[in-house]
């Protein structure tokens, strides 16, 4: 499912391949120390760059994480934050496929921000589960 280039290869934490509904879909993730860093796309190239930042700060040394992956459909709750878009178009369809990922996946126990671009075909929420199923897999 997946192919791996390590991290002395490239310089980044993690870069691989993965199917995603049947299309090749790459991953580049690297963890700054102020930031994470998460480009995924289909098209080979990144059509929009976001960065995200949690609207609930946290302090490891008293909680570790004050948010986590929601998934719980029936709380309509989402993991707060404030999303700025900083090249290409912004959609609101693309906020909410980075919402869904952040609600679904590990992005939401970041530190601080995350920079994010998302390169998919399609922003349907079968894409985005499998997206999401992908980065706890593979990163998370």
């Amino acid at each position: 499912m997946c192919e791996f280039v390590t991290k002395d290869d490239v310089g980044f934490n993690k870069q691989f391949v993965a199917d995603i509904c049947g299309i090749k879909t790459e991953f580049v993730y690297h963890n700054f120390a102020n930031k994470w860093m998460l480009f995924i796309t289909q098209l080979g190239k990144l059509p929009a760059l976001y960065n995200v930042a949690f609207d609930v700060k946290r302090d490891e040394r008293v909680i570790p994480y004050l948010h986590g992956p929601i998934d719980n459909p029936e709380q309509h709750v989402s993991v707060p934050v404030t999303m700025n878009c900083c090249l290409g178009r912004d959609t609101d369809e693309m906020r909410g496929a980075i919402q869904f990922l952040v609600n679904k996946t590990g992005l939401s126990k970041c530190p601080k921000e995350v920079m994010i671009a998302l390169g998919l075909k399609q922003l349907e929420r079968d894409e985005l589960q499998a997206v999401a199923k992908v980065l706890q897999e593979m990163i998370f």
